[in-house]
């Protein structure tokens, strides 16, 4: 296996080639067969997940793995930057979970876009996403995260942008890649700072410049230099990026408006890809964060806030891919909680069994939008059970696992939720409870909405094909079981938990609390699914009786905030309009006026000088003479004054 280990370059490299083939090949009309497009997608995608598979089954069997090969790229006197890849078994993990729903979605794609004038584009930005994201997780330092790092934001840009000729998709495109700019700024700033403060034992070391391997060291030393205030700063400027990628309060507002993209790019952004890298960016940087009691702190409250918040909003959404992506704000909440909290392994856990059950219910999502002709409100639907069984079951195993009853996102919650109990986190813990409550209400209400009752649209419906319905049974699979296969319960057999898988990467993990929390998640969970099914499923509504709706009328303030979102994007819409938008006319005048006046200035100035000095150089020998008389003249003066005084 360790073939596989040695060219683990193959698997973003297949990618990239596969970009470069689509490009050229329809820039020169080379083919016109859509399959072509296809292969070269899913062909490039799938020899890296068999890669991967036999890259983790190394790194299972020797779990001390972590393989760094670095070639110097930049020279320029002490800065040596290199490029690399890194095998570890945080890489392992997240190859196999990357190249897994990107296959799966790439092949539910070709029966969702088939119809598309924009096909072979669709293709094309598809695998320059895939090239990206691996590209980063393969990073061995952060110099050479940031480079993909924006590698994916300008693929999702393109991706979510897809239909330009829409404005709402053009918009969406630029929020979010404006968005994102604020937190890869502040990314930015992190990075140069930590490699300010710890140049000098980079070199003296003779280290990769910002490898990961050796970053908690040099952080260690950038801590004593900086002291720990400009410390923190370099640590929340790290952290602005992770929190603008993996959409946190309050540089979340990008992540809903981008279900302006086609249906299976939703499902690659919001599973494994995208808003993920943000969460495996902050484990790379564990090191350094773990340094700052206080950036910890800041870290656990982002998180919990960002859990909260979207899930408060959830509960109102009608557009079924809106209600998944602010479940997606508020589950990738609850990672950089766990995080923030020290609970490394849990977090982390949560994200993979998060990637499967959530790509799942965003393509199952999207068989619905394709089957009712791109109808995406809630309350014209219903009745679709009947009509596409395969997708609703499979919507309901999703919904399941991501409300914690006994599914995938169960032990990956329960793992989060005990860490929080166990380390007597009592506030952060209540919210998190709340939110799983919030969680189930509003993900049950969309599974009764839009599968159960009866149908309540006038769109004609037509079934989906298979190619979009065998991905979605391929990813039931881990959906349901993957939490339980790594939640330690099958220590006996030899499956390790998770949390041992990855404790070579960093040794914290998430504690267990007894069966307390997991029996009061259920109960909770319960509540938020009788509470659902009492208001939207036809077979509970008649216990819907008049106190519910007296309880409905005093909660329309709260729901008037839920449904405008908190109210996010009206304050960032006034911050434009009366602070920024005046700034930047002002410096634009100040710049035109001022600036360019000055340099103007200078510039007339020297101009007339020379024009006033020409006018003495007109081939006159007398004027010469008459000049130089008088400048001796003057010099004479100017000596017997000074002489006087």
């Amino acid at each position: 296996m360790e073939f596989f280990i040695n060219n683990v370059w193959v698997i973003p490299a297949l990618p990239l080639w596969g970009f470069l083939l689509i490009l050229f090949g329809r820039a020169f009309n080379f083919y016109q067969n859509k399959y072509i497009s296809l292969a070269l997608t899913v062909g490039s995608t799938f020899i890296g997940f068999i890669f991967s598979i036999f890259i983790l089954l190394y790194c299972i069997n020797n779990p001390e793995t972590n393989t760094r090969y670095n070639i110097l790229w930049l020279d320029a006197g002490n800065l040596k930057f290199s490029v690399g890849w890194l095998v570890d078994n945080l890489a392992a993990m997240m190859l196999v979970v990357v190249t897994s729903i990107s296959l799966l979605i790439q092949i539910y794609s070709h029966g969702y876009m088939e119809q598309d004038k924009g096909y072979h584009r669709f293709f094309a930005y598809l695998v320059l996403f895939n090239f990206s994201m691996l590209a980063l997780v393969l990073s061995t330092n952060l110099f050479q995260t940031y480079i993909f790092w924006e590698l994916v934001g300008v693929s999702s840009y393109l991706l979510i942008g897809f239909w330009f000729d829409r404005p709402s998709a053009a918009q969406a495109a630029k929020k979010a890649f404006i968005i994102n700019r604020i937190g890869d700024f502040g990314l930015l700033v992190g990075t140069l700072a930590l490699l300010f403060y710890s140049l000098n034992w980079w070199t003296s070391t003779q280290n990769v410049l910002l490898e990961f391997a050796t970053l908690g060291q040099a952080g260690s030393l950038a801590l004593a230099n900086a002291g720990p205030v400009l410390f923190g700063l370099l640590a929340i400027g790290l952290l602005l990026g992770p929190i603008a990628k993996s959409a946190q309060i309050p540089l979340h507002t990008w992540l809903a408006d981008a279900m302006e993209g086609p249906t299976p790019i939703s499902a690659l952004i919001h599973a494994a890809t995208m808003v993920a890298a943000g969460v495996y960016l902050i484990a790379r940087l564990y090191p350094v964060f773990e340094l700052s009691t206080q950036v910890m702190t800041i870290m656990a409250w982002v998180g919990a806030i960002t859990a909260f918040i979207p899930a408060t909003i959830a509960i109102t959404q009608t557009d079924i891919k809106k209600c998944l992506a602010y479940s997606t704000c508020s589950q990738l909440g609850y990672m950089v909680l766990a995080m923030g909290i020290g609970a490394y392994s849990a977090g982390l856990f949560h994200l993979m069994t998060h990637a499967y059950f959530k790509a799942m219910l965003f393509l199952c999502s999207g068989a619905v939008i394709h089957s009712l002709a791109d109808q995406q409100d809630m309350r014209y639907m219903g009745g679709l059970r009947k009509k596409m069984p395969t997708v609703a079951y499979t919507y309901l195993i999703g919904t399941l696992a991501i409300s914690g009853l006994l599914l995938s996102g169960f032990w990956s919650k329960e793992a989060i939720l005990s860490s929080l109990y166990t380390q007597g986190k009592g506030l952060l813990l209540v919210i998190a409870l709340i939110t799983a409550f919030m969680t189930t209400y509003y993900m049950f209400r969309s599974y009764f909405m839009t599968f159960e009752g009866e149908y309540r649209g006038k769109a004609h419906f037509h079934k989906p094909s298979k190619v979009m319905t065998v991905p979605l049974i391929v990813l039931a699979i881990p959906s349901a079981i993957i939490g339980f296969l790594f939640s330690g319960s099958l220590k006996s057999i030899g499956i390790e938990s998770f949390d041992r898988f990855v404790f070579n990467v960093h040794a914290i993990h998430g504690d267990h609390g007894g069966l307390f929390l997991p029996i009061c998640s259920l109960i909770i969970a319960l509540l938020g699914f009788l509470l659902a099914g009492v208001i939207y499923w036809d077979k509970l509504t008649s216990l819907y009786c008049s106190c519910f709706k007296n309880i409905q009328k005093q909660i329309t303030p709260l729901y008037k905030l839920s449904i405008n979102k908190w109210y996010f994007d009206d304050f960032n819409n006034l911050l434009i309009k009366y602070l920024i938008l005046p700034i930047s006319e002002f410096l634009s005048i100040f710049d035109k006026y001022v600036i360019d006046g000055l340099v103007n200035l200078c510039g007339l100035s020297t101009l007339y000088k020379g024009k006033a000095l020409s006018l003495l150089q007109n081939g006159n020998v007398q004027t010469y003479l008459v000049t130089a008389l008088l400048s001796f003249v003057a010099i004479i003066m100017v000596m017997i004054l000074i002489y006087i005084v």
